[in-house]
């Protein structure tokens, strides 16, 4: 999918999250990216471009398109001013640390002033998950029976150099918890899956990281026709870990997006997929960007679709009580 990037866009933050945008959108062809920030990035080697200009407010002469990329807790409230300035916004995940009116106002005036704001689930992007639907919609396994899905590492090792405790992920009052920066496991739970309900959810402190926020999520989801799901996210893991286990009357699909492995059994055949371009994390990035860009501009919808607000909002709803003191169960 190719798109006409604009001249001008917005970024928000200046995060690892909001570098990576940057350096994408000027190797798009963007001719300026202008950086809203407080913090002091000119020893920044990311932002030193001439292509790049920094800010501390938003501008005045705001350019139409937007990518939000500062701390979860300041998502809405930046969203919120830029779509008063009828600004088109990709918002990273999550959307919100919880579902409040802030963020029930946020979809009511995107609507009203006819913006397109979407949510930067990246992984929706993957190649490998999209053979993995098409596998589904295939009838490969038969019916699906049950599924389980994993994700974890030590959070020390998500920004090294940096002092974890002292981040975002460290702190539930500033958007932090396993739950929430792992939540792109329950996007695509959705997209493959559809919506469930919930059975049961649990959010818990290990003690072993020294942070305030949930270390540990584990849940139970139902889908209809007795689908059973069920999903761990953990800060802990020494090693990468994030995996997808489908099995079905007949076969098991087993993906390894860590160790970028595609196992698909049949029964009589069994196939496995070493194919690095299924994995290729670092181009769905530019994907959604471009996604967004080519949706926001009134151009064609490519096949895969960017999450919205009552997508992102969903999401916060499947994982419970966040701000729980030390865990939280939320059943039928």
């Amino acid at each position: 999918m190719s798109v006409e990037v604009p001249d001008r866009v917005l970024v928000v933050g200046s995060g690892s999250i909001a570098a990576r945008h940057v350096r994408n959108l000027l190797a798009l062809g963007a001719r300026e990216v202008i950086l809203q920030t407080r913090r002091d990035v000119s020893s920044v080697p990311g932002f030193k471009d001439e292509r790049i200009t920094v800010t501390r407010d938003l501008p005045d002469d705001c350019p139409k398109f937007a990518i939000v990329a500062n701390d979860t807790d300041h998502h809405v409230s930046a969203a919120l001013a830029l779509v008063k300035r009828g600004t088109h916004l990709l918002i990273e995940k999550p959307i919100a640390a919880t579902v409040n009116d802030d963020l029930r106002l946020l979809a009511v005036q995107a609507h009203e002033r006819g913006l397109v704001v979407r949510v930067a689930y990246n992984l929706r992007f993957l190649p490998v998950l999209r053979e993995v639907e098409r596998l589904l919609r295939d009838g490969a396994l038969g019916q699906v029976l049950f599924v389980r899905i994993e994700a974890g590492q030590h959070l020390g090792a998500w920004r090294p150099g940096r002092a974890y405790a002292l981040g975002y992920s460290a702190s539930p009052a500033r958007g932090g918890g396993a739950a929430l920066d792992l939540s792109h496991e329950l996007d695509y739970m959705r997209m493959l899956f559809g919506h469930p309900t919930v059975s049961c959810v649990h959010h818990a402190h290990s003690g072993s990281l020294g942070i305030e926020s949930a270390d540990i999520f584990d849940a139970i989801y139902e889908f209809p026709h007795g689908l059973v799901c069920s999903v761990h996210l953990d800060y802990l893991e020494s090693a990468l870990r994030r995996r997808l286990r489908i099995v079905g009357t007949d076969g098991v699909i087993e993906c390894d997006l860590a160790a970028h492995r595609l196992s698909v059994d049949g029964g009589a055949v069994t196939q496995t997929f070493v194919d690095e371009h299924l994995f290729d994390t670092a181009q769905t990035y530019v994907d959604e960007v471009v996604n967004f860009l080519s949706e926001a501009s009134g151009d064609a919808a490519s096949e895969v679709r960017l999450s919205t607000i009552a997508d992102a909002q969903a999401i916060l709803e499947l994982l419970g009580d966040i701000s729980a003191d030390h865990s939280s169960h939320q059943g039928r």
